[in-house]
C-alpha cells in the first residue's frame, strides 16, 4: 500500500458548525454548533440515530455542502471560505469521498470509474495506478465489469478505489457498510482502518454499524445536531482484558459495554467521594462528571446499535 500512497493525512477542524437547511414546510437545524478535531493517523468513527447530522457533518467537511455558521479547516485551507469553483478542486486534490450511494458512473467499467478523478486531475500512469487499486481493493478481475455486473459489496469496493485515486489525505465514508455481508463489510472496514493506521491518513466514517465503530480508534456521537458522546474502543478492550483475566473465555461486545457502563457509575461515585472529602473542587467535579456521562451516552448508543437495551 505504501508505494500507492504517498501523502499523509491533515488536520481537519471544525468549530461551532451551525447548518440550517430553510424551506417552505420551515426550517432544519441539522448541525448546532459542532466542534470537532480529528488527526491524521486517526479512524474516527461518528454515530448517531438518522437525521442526527452525520452526512451533513461529512458533507462539509469535504466542501460538497457549506455551513450556515461557523468554520471548517483543513490542513491550512479554510473550506468555508472557498468559492464554489475552488470547492469541486480541494475535493478533488484532498477529500476521497465513499458515498452511501456510491456514485459510480453506470455506464463506466470499474477500471474506468477508478481512472476518471485521475484524468480530472490530469495524474501520470493512471491506468497502472487504478489497476493497483482495484487490485487493492480485490477486484483486479473485474477491472472490466459495468457496476451493475457487479455485486453490491464489490460496487461499495470500486466506489473505496475511486475515492483513493488521487491519494487524498482525508477519506470520508458515508455508512460505507450499509448493505454489506460481514464478508464485504470486515474488507471495507480492514482497508480504511489501514489507511489511517499504517499510511497517516485522515480517516472519519459515519455509521450505524458497529461491526465499523468497534474497529474505529475514536467514536462520536451526534444526536440532533450536537455532539453528545466520545470514548475510545480501546477503553471495551481494557474490558475484555478483565474480564478474561477473571477467568472468563468468552465475552460479548454486549457484555463488555455493559461492564464498562458499570465501571462509569462507579466512577461517578467516587468522584463524588472524592468531592465530599474536600479533594476536588466543585468546578472539577462538573467538568470530570460531565466527560463521564458523555462517554456514557456513547456507550449507550453503541449499545442500542447493537440491538441491546442498556
Amino acid at each position: 500500500m505504501e508505494n500507492l500512497f504517498r501523502r499523509k493525512g491533515l488536520v481537519v477542524e471544525v468549530k461551532d458548525l451551525v447548518k440550517i437547511y430553510r424551506s417552505r414546510a420551515g426550517e432544519v437545524q441539522a448541525l448546532r454548533g459542532v466542534s470537532l478535531r480529528f488527526e491524521p493517523g486517526v479512524a474516527t468513527c461518528i454515530m448517531g440515530p438518522s437525521g442526527a447530522g452525520k452526512t451533513t457533518l461529512l458533507n462539509i467537511i469535504g466542501g460538497v455542502d457549506v455551513p450556515t455558521g461557523g468554520t471548517v479547516r483543513v490542513g491550512d485551507i479554510l473550506v468555508n471560505q472557498l468559492s464554489e469553483r475552488e470547492r469541486d478542486r480541494f475535493r478533488l486534490e484532498n477529500i476521497g469521498y465513499v458515498f452511501q450511494a456510491l456514485n459510480l458512473v453506470p455506464t463506466l467499467t470499474a477500471l474506468e470509474n477508478v481512472l476518471l478523478p485521475m484524468k480530472m486531475l490530469g495524474l501520470p500512469n493512471a491506468k497502472q495506478r487504478a489497476l493497483e487499486l482495484l487490485k487493492l481493493v480485490g477486484l483486479e478481475d473485474k477491472a472490466n465489469r459495468y457496476p451493475d455486473e457487479l455485486s453490491g459489496g464489490e460496487q461499495q469496493r470500486v466506489a473505496i478505489a475511486v475515492a483513493l485515486a488521487n491519494d487524498p489525505p482525508v477519506i470520508l465514508a458515508d455508512e460505507p457498510t450499509a448493505e454489506l455481508d460481514y464478508e464485504n463489510a470486515r474488507i471495507v472496514v480492514d482497508i480504511l482502518t489501514k489507511l489511517a493506521r499504517e499510511l497517516g491518513k485522515t480517516v472519519i466514517v459515519s455509521t450505524h454499524d458497529p461491526r465499523v465503530a468497534t474497529k474505529m480508534d475514536r467514536i462520536v456521537r451526534l444526536e440532533d445536531g450536537r455532539v453528545v458522546g466520545e470514548f475510545s474502543p480501546l477503553d471495551l478492550e481494557k474490558q475484555v482484558g478483565q474480564a478474561v483475566a477473571g477467568g472468563r473465555v468468552e465475552v460479548s461486545l454486549a457484555e463488555v459495554i455493559k461492564m464498562k457502563l458499570a465501571s462509569l457509575d462507579r466512577e461517578l461515585e467516587l468522584l463524588e467521594e472524592r468531592y465530599r472529602r474536600g479533594e476536588i473542587s466543585l468546578l472539577e467535579l462538573v467538568d470530570r462528571v460531565n466527560k463521564v456521562v458523555a462517554t456514557k451516552n456513547a456507550l449507550k448508543e453503541l449499545l442500542s446499535s447493537i440491538g441491546v437495551g442498556a
